[in-house]
């Protein structure tokens, strides 16, 4: 039919009333999503469905574990009001206020029972989640402690006890309080994962080496670097010593390196580093580093610092971040500032990486454009007045002990002496902890 025949004088008052019917069944519907009447204004199923459902411990548990903890609540109190003894809705009610923020309420609740029934081991475990989320380990550990002298085989008080133990630093203690767990449920896999994280924890040093080479589309010889780490990790932060060696233009260069990320407060950590080349080829003679970490609302954590670096004279970088942790992402955007004679130089560079299972188990990718958009690390990043550049990142557990890392890169670059330089990189890591 075409668009005249159905636009005619026969069929427009047919065209009409349909219009008329669809208009109306739509506005029709719209008031009844508006007004939350029949189906469409409230879910069908579930313990919210019906308000006349009458009040009863699994109906509140329900709730509770569909994240409707406030109408839990309510059904949890009236509950109380029926019978103000009844241990068991206390408790739930503890819990649930717990799983809220509300941890002094929660305590009460979880407190008065066990003064009546020291024994009750969901009383228990909930008080030692409160006291874990409060900020208050040493109680959970007291608690814990006292539980499982009573009850030694009890796979959540042994659970529990571990991790008030590493809460306290006292990781050598929780490994052996899951040992034991494994020896009474060898297939408890939470045990087996709490047990293999332990174990990953008191490992303190970790050694690597790592290669990268560079090469260019002009032809000329690749570039080669090479490091080797050491690195600590301590109450304060994480301490690393590095030496590397790089070779470029048939020349030579070695730089020893000393790197920390001492933790100030909650929160606040920092970055320095201090590095030193005794011949200065390649390498800046000297390299100092500082940077300060603050951790704010919702995820998010910025920076500030400032990099110094002695070639001929002294090169000054300063640089600003921010990111974003949402769930196992990090989003991280940084910025670069070169001051010199010319002007300052600016760069900027974004950054998304991927956590699989450990902050060592990851995949990423970067983006950064301006003069050195990664940073100035040698004499020839210096000489970089332009650039465009793109990496990918992934690193791999290899058993218990190793982790090997992987990446790529491609920049496309205006140097002092040369224009639209392709860059390519490949870079390859090996790390072994102990």
């Amino acid at each position: 039919m075409s668009a005249y025949t159905f636009w005619n004088s026969k069929t427009i008052e047919e065209n009409e009333g349909l219009v008329i019917h669809v208009l109306k069944a739509v506005f029709i519907g719209f008031l009844i999503l508006l007004l939350g009447g029949s189906a469409w204004g409230a879910p069908t199923c579930g313990p919210a469905a019906n308000a006349d459902a009458p009040d009863t411990t699994s109906l509140a548990r329900e709730l509770a574990t569909t994240g409707n903890r406030a109408q839990a609540l309510v059904v949890l109190d009236r509950l109380l009001v029926k019978d103000p003894s009844d241990s068991d809705v206390r408790v739930l009610r503890g819990i649930v206020l717990s799983w809220e923020g509300r941890y002094e309420e929660a305590r009460t609740d979880l407190e008065a029972v066990l003064a009546l029934h020291k024994d009750y081991s969901d009383a228990v475990a909930g008080l030692i989640n409160v006291e874990m989320w409060s900020g208050h380990p040493e109680r959970a550990e007291q608690l814990a402690s006292v539980a499982v002298e009573r009850h030694p085989d009890d796979p959540a008080l042994l659970l529990a006890y571990s991790k008030a133990l590493r809460a306290l630093n006292r990781s050598r203690e929780a490994l052996k309080v899951i040992r034991h767990l494994r020896a009474i449920d060898p297939s408890n896999q939470t045990a087996i994962e709490k047990e293999n994280s332990l174990e990953d924890s008191l490992r303190k040093w970790t050694a690597s080496y790592d290669h990268t080479t560079e090469w260019f589309g002009n032809g000329q010889a690749p570039w080669q670097e090479d490091q080797v780490q050491l690195n600590r990790d301590t109450p304060m932060g994480s301490a690393i010593a590095r030496f590397s060696r790089a070779d470029r233009y048939s020349l030579g260069s070695q730089q020893v390196e000393i790197e920390a990320y001492p933790h100030i407060r909650r929160g606040t950590y920092a970055y320095v580093d201090l590095g030193y080349s005794p011949d200065a080829t390649l390498y800046p003679r000297y390299r100092i580093g500082a940077e300060l970490y603050q951790n704010v609302t919702h995820g998010f954590e910025v920076s500030g610092g400032v990099r110094q670096l002695h070639f001929a004279g002294n090169v000054h970088v300063y640089t600003l971040s921010i990111s974003k942790y949402h769930s196992n992402w990090m989003l991280t955007s940084r910025a670069y500032f070169t001051p010199g004679l010319s002007g300052t130089s600016q760069s900027l560079q974004f950054q998304v990486r991927r956590y699989l299972k450990s902050a060592t188990n990851y995949w990423g990718v970067r983006y950064g454009f301006g003069a050195a958009p990664v940073g100035v690390v040698t004499i020839s990043d210096i000489q970089v007045l332009r650039s465009s550049s793109f990496a990918a990142e992934f690193t791999h557990r290899l058993g218990r002990r190793f982790n090997w890392l992987g990446r790529t890169g491609y920049s496309r670059e205006d140097r002092l002496y040369s224009s639209g330089l392709n860059h390519y990189l490949m870079e390859g890591a090996i790390y072994f902890g102990f």
